[in-house]
């Protein structure tokens, strides 16, 4: 349905759900009456501009079951409601409901989104200075809790628990502008304050000890994190996840990829740290199949790598780590894991001198020459052959070296796009999972009792089957009792709402995708910068569905080009393609495109 466009004119109004539900008119606070009418106008009012209907409206308003005459009674609050505001244009009939016609300028979330969304452009384009300022003009929209002086009824506790999550995103990413920007010592102050209202979220105690080491209070960067694992333990019943616990591990080894860096995104320091053995790869669903070619690959013939390839959030890595774990007990030399998405400038010599440091060698015994590098691995591997996890790769120079200069290695390597310049290896795709695996994923993880097929596979689609995004829903699910999977299916329908809902804790889909837009913006050249152009128009108009003739037309350039740009794209696999001349971004992709389109 296309929003409603209000009209010009009327009275000066200007409405507020940030905190308790207000209104002003023409400057002055309005009395908005009961809590059912300011239930009636919460409703209205998280759908700027759209026709609510009126069973949704009495949902809204009565929690329990409805009394008899609850339609009546909803256009009595109605009429009230309109004499409230004093314009009687802005309120009106329109089947199957009424509809709120709401101005720019005139509502406390719409300028928040707004400004989040701006301060989140920046920050992916590298820009934190100018992301501090649109991300703290999105948290002075705040007066507290959204709507907090209405009862929270199921239609619209989970709407407005929707924009708590978007407070505390703008709050990460605010952490995480200061830290790019140096701004360690005022992160600190302001970053307990916001642990302290919100204790369960990782993202900010990572933020909190990051910034308390590169202050040289490397003691209290410890003790948050001991506070941190008692309140998740306490509140939800969990250990700390893995990059909290990697940067718990960096801090305590005082790894030198910690330090600040203006350069580096923070989240990237925050997932410095690396384990000489294989992090616990948590749940594996629906990849039987998969998991044993990874296994027979690993263990078949001669040493030749295994290259498992995929797009953002299929699972690589969790695949990966259980058949380098099932596979160990064949290397005596033991296995190792390096995750180069941890490393500052993940070149070859760079994965190479992290690798040895997890076979034993300090770094003053490292040599400093790429080619003497490879000869002490040769040396540590000879008598006892070694099990490698190369994850999260880029491209083939990082690893080529390695896989081509230690033939008693066995190496597994996770990337995004096939690394088809390889030569000698075992490629391994992997699509997202099947209808049935979905389900199983899901049930597995909230209660088989809590959904059934159809509610699941409604969920599923939503998250394009993906296993980073199921297990997402599936544990806020678990966390959130209160929410049926029929209504959390409802908000993640709301496409402005999607991604925000797709990140708990550490787990972040819009995290994912952004690697490979940030990779994006790094290639260069005619067919990058053209593919670059391309994001960003079918992030505009809201496209998933190209080809060489559309793309041509969006990009104003001959076809030869526009394949090109088509072709990175799927090189990324921010695209994927589905037949000759036909390439599709998936729904979550979509999405991120459209949040980070410039706009004119």
């Amino acid at each position: 349905m296309h929003p409603i466009r209000p009209r010009e004119g009327g009275v000066n109004l200007r409405f507020g759900l940030l905190g308790p539900v207000e209104l002003h008119r023409n400057g002055r606070p309005v009395p908005l009456g009961t809590p059912k009418q300011r239930a009636l106008l919460t409703a209205l009012l998280l759908e700027p501009n759209r026709v609510v209907s009126i069973d949704r409206l009495v949902t809204a308003v009565w929690d329990a079951e409805p009394p008899r005459f609850a339609v009546a009674n909803v256009r009595t609050y109605v009429n009230r409601l309109r004499g409230t505001i004093g314009d009687g244009d802005r309120l009106t009939a329109r089947q199957p409901g009424y509809v709120l016609a709401v101005r720019d300028g005139e509502l406390d979330v719409t300028e928040f989104a707004d400004a989040l969304r701006q301060g989140r452009r920046s920050l992916s384009a590298g820009r934190p200075d100018a992301a501090l300022r649109q991300l703290s003009t999105a948290l002075t929209r705040w007066r507290g809790a959204p709507a907090e002086d209405v009862p929270r009824s199921a239609a619209l506790g989970p709407r407005l628990d929707a924009l708590t999550e978007q407070r505390c995103l703008a709050l990460e990413a605010l952490a995480e502008a200061r830290l790019m920007l140096g701004e360690h010592a005022d992160a600190v102050a302001e970053l307990r304050e916001t642990v302290a209202a919100h204790p369960t979220r990782e993202r900010l105690w990572g933020a909190l000890m990051l910034a308390l080491y590169r202050t040289g209070d490397a003691a209290a960067a410890l003790a948050a994190y001991g506070q941190a694992r008692a309140f998740l333990a306490e509140e939800l019943g969990v250990e700390p996840g893995p990059e909290l616990a990697g940067l718990h591990r960096g801090i305590l080894n005082r790894d030198p990829a910690l330090r600040a860096d203006p350069q580096a995104p923070a989240t990237a320091a925050v997932t410095a740290a690396i384990t000489a053995t294989v992090p616990a790869p948590g749940r594996l669903v629906g990849r039987e199949r998969e998991l044993k070619e990874v296994v027979a690959a690993i263990g078949a013939g001669p040493p030749r790598p295994v290259a498992v390839h995929g797009p953002a959030g299929v699972g690589k890595s969790a695949l990966a780590r259980h058949a380098v774990r099932t596979a160990a007990p064949g290397f005596p030399g033991g296995v190792h894991h390096v995750d180069l998405r941890s490393l500052p400038r993940p070149g070859p010599y760079e994965t190479l001198a992290r690798l040895l440091g997890r076979l034993g060698l300090a770094d003053d015994e490292i040599a400093a020459d790429l080619d003497d590098a490879l000869h002490q691995l040769r040396t540590a591997t000879a008598a006892r052959r070694a099990l490698v996890l190369l994850d999260n790769v880029t491209g083939e120079e990082q690893v080529r070296p390695l896989l081509a200069g230690c033939p008693d290695c066995r190496f597994v390597v996770t990337s995004r796009r096939m690394l088809a310049a390889l030569d000698d290896v075992e490629h391994l795709p992997l699509a997202p999972l099947a209808d049935d695996a979905a389900y199983d994923l899901l049930t597995r993880l909230c209660g088989r009792d809590r959904v059934d097929r159809a509610q699941a596979g409604r969920v599923a689609r939503l998250c394009d089957n993906l296993p980073l995004a199921l297990e997402i829903a599936g544990k806020r699910l678990a966390a959130r009792r209160e929410w049926t999977p029929e209504a959390f299916a409802d908000m993640l329908a709301g496409e402005e709402h999607r991604l925000d809902l797709l990140t708990c804790g550490d787990l972040s889909v819009r995290a994912a995708i952004d690697l490979d837009y940030q990779a994006l913006r790094r290639s260069g050249g005619t067919a990058g910068d053209g593919a670059l152009a391309l994001f960003h128009r079918l992030g505009e108009r809201g496209l998933a569905d190209c080809g060489p003739a559309a793309a041509a037309g969006l990009l104003g350039s001959d076809r030869r080009t526009a394949s090109a740009a088509l072709g990175r794209l799927a090189d990324l696999r921010l695209m994927e393609p589905l037949a000759p001349g036909h390439y599709r971004m998936n729904g979550l992709t979509r999405l991120y495109a459209r949040e980070i389109a410039p706009t004119t």
